[in-house]
Order: structure tokens, then C-alpha cells, then sequence
């Protein structure tokens, strides 16, 4: 019994160990770096890592499109006046962590 416990606590050790290392980490793409008010801005998630769920939060002067649960989205960009960036946020999570990423973009 000594031996094939030897013998599986190995495998188990380094099927852990191997687990936890999979760092969950937000990332997004914008299509542009500089916008105009009324052009959309298209968001793309997918450089994420062993994230499970998507939040997308848009700032002042944003109008989420879909739902904002899902790697991709897009932004309408409003009047905000004196305003000259927009901010959007992406919350990614999965069963063990959440991370949050924030990036502005500037309006002509």
C-alpha cells in the first residue's frame, strides 16, 4: 500500500501544483487609440487569461451596446462636453480570482 501511494502522490502533487499556476489576467484591444463623438468603439477581450466571465463597465459618455458579458463589446461615444477621454473598465473572473482593467481613450 506504501508503494502505490508513493507512486500516485507524485502525479497528484504536480497535477496541483500545475493547476494553481494558471493566473487569471485582464486584458483588452481597442480597435482605435483616438475617437470622435458618435464613433463606435469595438473592444476585444480574448487576450485574457483562464478568465471565465466578463463584466464591461463604460464610463461617462459611453453607450454599451450589448450586454457587456461576453470578450467582445463596443461603445458608442456620446457628447460629454469638455470631456476629451472616455474610460472603460473590464472585469474578468473565474472560480478561484477576479481581476480589473481600466483603460481611457481619447475624443476629438
Amino acid at each position: 500500500m506504501k508503494n502505490l501511494l508513493l507512486k500516485i502522490s507524485p502525479i497528484l502533487l504536480v497535477l496541483l501544483f500545475s493547476s494553481c499556476k494558471k493566473k487569471i489576467s485582464s486584458c483588452f484591444t481597442m480597435d482605435n487609440t483616438a475617437y470622435l463623438v458618435g464613433d463606435t468603439i469595438f473592444v476585444d477581450a480574448s487576450c485574457s487569461k483562464d478568465s471565465k466571465t466578463y463584466l464591461w463597465e463604460p464610463g461617462n459618455g459611453l453607450t454599451m451596446l450589448s450586454n457587456g458579458t461576453s470578450s467582445k463589446e463596443s461603445f458608442v461615444i456620446t457628447n460629454l462636453p469638455g470631456v476629451l477621454s472616455r474610460t472603460i473598465s473590464l472585469t474578468v473572473s473565474n472560480s478561484k480570482s477576479t481581476r480589473q482593467k481600466t483603460e481611457s481613450v481619447a475624443v476629438f
